[in-house]
């Protein structure tokens, strides 16, 4: 929801603008459906539909018609490849579907409803609306002036990380970053990392012995879990393996997974229970440092997210 945000700022600050979406993307083409970028009225750029010349040329055109006053919902296809009147100047093969639609100070209460609804979103030639229902995003081209393209408003995931050390600041900060929302938790009071970690949506002191009471975690939320303890992941891992969740991953040497394994068996955890969690966390790229453990930790969690 950031761009929408960034959106009404700009319109309350009385700006035109052209919000730019990648309302369809085949073969290898840069930029996926649903990236957007904005291109405002003082030449204020802000997201992104892909980079490179082509994203140049869609920046420059949107530009222009910002300066003559040119005021239109439009869709244009970009060919990543040489012969075609189309062309983007690219040569990454694949084609893409850009569309252009204008945004003024008038369009400021749309934009609100738009930042606090959980209907979906239709972009068309006839401008920006609310919808009730729709497909994940849905591109429907009936001739060249006349189309649609509508996409679910979707909420930021929720990453809970129980733990607030050292690798837990630089995780925190790339979840918020790749658009997370990262709740955090520790058990310990005055501890440096915990009180100066700003990157963070909420952060939380609590009773890991009662962590299904003191936190809602839904289905569709991430755990991490990197605590100071062993005996605390082995705790917090036995209660949190009775919930449903999308991700759970637990940071760790492989000989500490084992040994916490080998105890949750003893407690009744099957097999299958087990494999369903990442342990150690992340992806294996030989990091060391917090940072490095940092990246390996949610580039994992985006592989995952966007399987």
């Amino acid at each position: 929801m950031k761009i929408w945000s960034k959106i009404q700022s700009l319109l309350q600050s009385k700006h035109k603008l052209y919000l730019l979406t990648v309302v369809q993307s085949k073969g290898s083409a840069p930029g996926r459906v649903g990236f957007k970028m904005i291109v405002n009225d003082d030449g204020q750029l802000f997201g992104s539909i892909g980079g490179g010349l082509m994203e140049y040329n869609m920046v420059e055109k949107a530009k222009q018609m910002l300066k003559d006053g040119i005021v239109k919902h439009f869709t244009t296809e970009q060919i990543h490849k040489g012969g075609s009147s189309a062309s983007s100047g690219m040569i990454c093969s694949g084609s893409q579907v850009i569309a252009f639609n204008y945004l003024c100070p008038n369009d400021f209460p749309l934009i609100n409803s738009i930042r606090q609804t959980k209907q979906h979103l239709k972009l068309a030639d006839s401008g920006i609306l609310l919808v009730p229902s729709s497909k994940k995003s849905d591109f429907k081209q009936i001739s060249p002036s006349h189309w649609s393209y509508t996409e679910s408003i979707i909420s930021k995931p929720i990453a809970h990380v129980f733990g607030a050390g050292h690798v837990s600041v630089p995780t925190s900060q790339l979840l918020t970053q790749v658009g997370f929302d990262v709740f955090l938790y520790d058990n310990r009071y005055g501890i440096n990392t915990f009180k100066n970690n700003q990157e963070v949506y909420s952060k939380r002191i609590i009773d890991y012995k009662k962590v299904l009471e003191e936190v809602e975690i839904k289905s569709t939320d991430y755990i991490l879990l990197m605590t100071h303890k062993f005996t605390e992941d082995r705790l917090l891992l036995s209660q949190l393996l009775t919930i449903k969740h999308h991700y759970l991953g637990v940071l760790g040497s492989d000989n500490k997974i084992k040994v916490m394994f080998d105890a949750l068996r003893e407690q009744g955890f099957s097999q299958n229970d087990l494999e369903k969690t990442y342990a150690p966390i992340g992806l294996n790229i030989n990091s060391q440092t917090p940072e490095e453990i940092a990246v390996s930790i949610v580039a994992e969690v985006i592989k995952f997210k966007n399987r």
